[in-house]
């Protein structure tokens, strides 16, 4: 039997998450997003590698960018995309990037200043943790993690807060460390939902063999608080 691999993540909150991913085939990705919000007000992030800024600046919304400057010691780079129709801002840690993105086009460097002064933003191998300081009466409002694994699917995550949001009310098909649902999507094909004791994650195969359901079989998921 082929050993499974088993990823150790922190998410955006700062609780860590367990993932074990059967077989060797190589996680090509691994993304975060958080949202944040108060009132009238929510403000949503994503989380990559470095040089995610710069792959989306040329490969989701080609551009250019138009600014840069430091926050608490970190570069902030604002591009905004050639048909005006978006633009992005980043914030540059040691291992990651925080990103947010713009309707229209960019904004001025006070606005973008005042966002990410506005948070807490700790930068590790592990992850990177984010959260607004107390003084903005902002809350986080959900978070998720998305995994891509070579040649077989995607992999996406929610935080404990929203994962009862995310599973069927009637029991699933049992798996090798949960339950599973097969899905419908809005517009067509299907997802499968694993659900466990300690996590849910919605899983988009890349293929339908053998092979590929065996490996939907093996995943298993767990948070635990930080």
């Amino acid at each position: 039997m082929t050993p499974a691999q088993r990823l150790d993540l922190v998410a955006p909150s700062g609780a860590r998450v367990a993932i074990t991913l059967p077989g060797p085939e190589p996680v090509s990705s691994v993304a975060a997003a958080v949202r944040f919000a108060g009132g009238s007000h929510g403000t949503g992030f994503q989380i990559g590698p470095r040089g995610y800024h710069e792959f989306a600046n040329t490969h989701v919304a080609p551009g250019s960018v138009r600014d840069r400057f430091l926050v608490h010691g970190r570069e902030v780079v604002v591009s905004e995309a050639s048909d005006g129709e978006s633009s992005m801002a980043a914030l540059i840690g040691d291992y990651h990037e925080l990103l947010t993105v713009y309707a229209g086009p960019a904004p001025r460097r006070d606005k973008v200043f005042a966002l990410f002064t506005s948070l807490r933003v700790n930068d590790s191998v592990a992850g990177m943790t984010v959260s607004p300081r107390r003084a903005t009466l902002l809350d986080t409002m959900s978070e998720h993690i998305v995994l891509a694994v070579r040649d077989h699917g995607q992999v996406s995550i929610p935080g404990p807060a929203q994962a009862h949001n995310h599973v069927p009310a009637h029991a699933g098909a049992r798996t090798e460390h949960g339950e599973v649902w097969k899905v419908p999507l809005p517009t067509s094909g299907h997802m499968f939902v694993l659900g466990f004791p300690a996590g849910v994650a919605e899983v988009q195969l890349a293929g339908d063999t053998r092979r590929h359901l065996d490996w939907l079989d093996g995943i298993a998921v767990s948070w635990s608080a930080a």
